[in-house]
């Protein structure tokens, strides 16, 4: 008896576990649903990329995590926001003007976005580079004076964003 309601057990454990893997077609679907909603926020300039990884030592090329979601670059109407030593060399709240602001999207599907940024504390251009069908994105930042930053993370849109804004921005 004992052995039955063992053996009961572990198939009630095991079986929630094979009823979640998806299929490929769901997989596909999903990450076509993510890159719509990216590319959506991107023309409605409100989007938030919080990087995922990001370049420590550009000359050695250094990969690390990033588990910290006050660092992010955000794009919200005629501002953008970067805060974080990972995304614009400084640890302040940066508020910044585009000055420039142009998306190309090629035949693949694949979308380049250039920013320029002017601000009291940050000056520069942030690239981004999105393939299609996901919504993560490599991000290199060039400012002006100071080192050249890369990240990368997923573009989601200012709704659905899980980051930590401090205030004062500057």
């Amino acid at each position: 008896m004992k052995k039955i309601l063992l053996v009961l057990l572990a198939f009630c454990i095991a079986l929630p576990s094979f009823g979640q893997k998806l299929s490929k077609e769901e997989r596909e679907a999903a990450a076509k649903a993510a890159n719509t909603a990216a590319l959506d926020a991107v023309k409605a300039k409100a989007f938030v990329l919080v990087p995922t990884t990001y370049t420590e030592d550009a000359a050695e090329g250094t990969i690390s995590d990033n588990t910290d979601n006050s660092n992010f670059f955000s794009c919200e109407g005629e501002n953008c926001f970067a805060q974080g030593v990972i995304c614009c060399d400084n640890r302040y709240t940066n508020i910044c003007e585009p000055t420039e602001y142009s998306m190309n999207i090629d035949k693949k599907g694949n979308m380049k976005l250039r920013i320029v940024v002017s601000g009291r504390m940050l000056k520069g251009t942030y690239t981004f580079s999105m393939r299609h069908n996901t919504n993560h994105a490599d991000v290199i930042f060039s400012p002006q004076n100071g080192t050249t930053r890369k990240f990368s993370g997923p573009i989601v849109p200012l709704k659905e964003a899980n980051y930590n804004k401090r205030s004062n921005p500057m």
